[in-house]
């Protein structure tokens, strides 16, 4: 089974799991990370099933975009539920090799996808080519690296094995895909790394 197959045959659980009201207060709470502005364009790099829509729609208002790209045909179709009304572009495709323009945003966020990344080398570079200068990539995950590890090593295959780097492997990977400075957090409720282009 491939991890698209993977992700969509999951998608209805896992958008169920992560509509409750109190986990869409959690994650409101957590979106302060993404250091979003008025007007930004935002891709939503694995979007899953779109639970950050309403989030970045809010705080980039009318004149941001948000484009919500992901390899799972079943994530992308939830997602388009929760869309209507607003400025959202969904985008079947892979973070390894985006198919946008280079410099074509201001942020990309990418929530919880770092350990499912085949290649994190180039993704990183993906998503250094895809940001304007000065833009930022925000990678973030609601667990911290050893609680996600042991997690995806009580799940199944093909996840099994997906694991986020300790801090000095992750900087490294920016620092050669060509982002300028980061800050990265790992502690036991959360993962957050902040990197400049």
């Amino acid at each position: 089974m491939t991890k698209s197959d993977f992700f969509s045959g999951i998608s209805a659980s896992w958008d169920e799991q992560h509509s409750s009201p109190e986990e869409q207060e959690k994650l409101r709470r957590f979106a302060g990370h993404f250091r979003l502005r008025p007007g930004d364009r935002v891709l939503d790099a694995g979007c899953g099933s779109g639970r950050l829509i309403p989030l970045i729609c809010e705080a980039v208002g009318p004149q941001g975009s948000l484009v919500e790209l992901d390899f799972a045909p079943g994530m992308l179709e939830i997602g388009r539920k929760k869309a209507r009304g607003l400025r959202v572009t969904f985008v079947a495709g892979d973070a390894h090799d985006l198919p946008f323009a280079n410099g074509d945003f201001d942020k990309v966020i990418a929530l919880a996808l770092l350990p499912h990344l085949d290649d994190r080398g180039a993704a990183m570079k993906e998503f250094r080519r895809v940001l304007k200068p000065n833009g930022l990539l925000v990678i973030a995950h609601q667990l911290g690296r050893e609680a996600l590890d042991r997690l995806h090593n009580e799940s199944s295959e093909p996840v099994r094995r997906d694991r986020l780097p300790e801090k000095p492997v992750l900087a490294g990977l920016l620092a050669t895909a060509g982002f300028i400075s980061c800050e990265i957090i790992d502690e036991p409720g959360q993962y957050v790394a902040w990197a400049l282009a």
